[in-house]
């Protein structure tokens, strides 16, 4: 059996200082924000607290990208992580720009912003064949990773209407997916320097149908 690469246990080294310290940050703020509520958590089984955590991770997960918040930058220990990714990864000042791309991409997979198709299907308690006609029918998008379908987790967000979102999916017609992607999380001058996801927060759609009209034409 082949011994594990450096770079293989550098990226699981990192892989478990994450989730130690995304752990120890979410047992911190739910004793700060109700002592007595960690009682009625402990009551739950294992399988029904990771269960109500990650639902809850997934919805939140929406919300960041819907408000574009920088988490990152909000935590300095994030910092540290981050820079350790991009050393494990290879990265060097000389890299191509679709190398640093692939590597941004798949940190939006690291920070939950997309999802595996499962962890999405789980998430929206729907089934694959309801998922595969929303994709079909233009109401939701995919983008890919080493060819595997991942999905945008604002599409989970209550704070978006559902019905708005899918008009302008549909608007964009065949541009690809990551390019979706973009167009939704990319402040736009056109759009007063704010993004089109958060402008369908507060219900402006018209100005963003009309960007998205823009946008698959060039």
């Amino acid at each position: 059996m082949p011994r594990p690469t450096s770079n293989e246990n550098d990226a699981t080294s990192l892989k478990c200082a994450r989730v130690r310290y995304a752990i120890r940050s979410a047992v911190l703020a739910a004793v700060l924000a109700d002592p007595e509520g960690v009682d009625a958590l402990l009551d739950l089984t294992d399988e029904e607290l990771g269960r109500r955590f990650k639902e809850r991770l997934w919805e939140v997960a929406g919300l960041v990208t819907v408000f574009n918040i920088d988490l990152p930058a909000m935590r300095a220990e994030e910092e540290k992580l981050r820079k350790r990714v991009k050393s494990s990864s290879g990265h060097r000042p000389g890299a191509t720009k679709g190398a640093a791309a692939r590597s941004k991409r798949y940190q939006l997979l690291s920070e939950g912003a997309i999802l595996r198709e499962e962890d999405f299907i789980r998430a929206s308690r729907i089934t694959k064949k309801a998922l595969d006609k929303d994709v079909a029918s233009g109401r939701v998008f995919q983008v890919k990773l080493r060819s595997k379908p991942y999905y945008p987790a604002f599409f989970l967000s209550n704070m978006v209407d559902r019905k708005a979102l899918a008009s302008v999916v549909r608007r964009l017609r065949d541009t690809d997916g990551w390019s979706k992607w973009d167009f939704f999380t990319t402040p736009s001058e056109s759009l007063g320097g704010s993004t089109p996801l958060r402008l369908l927060r507060v219900n402006e759609l018209k100005s963003v149908l009309k960007a998205a009209e823009y946008f698959a034409k060039n």
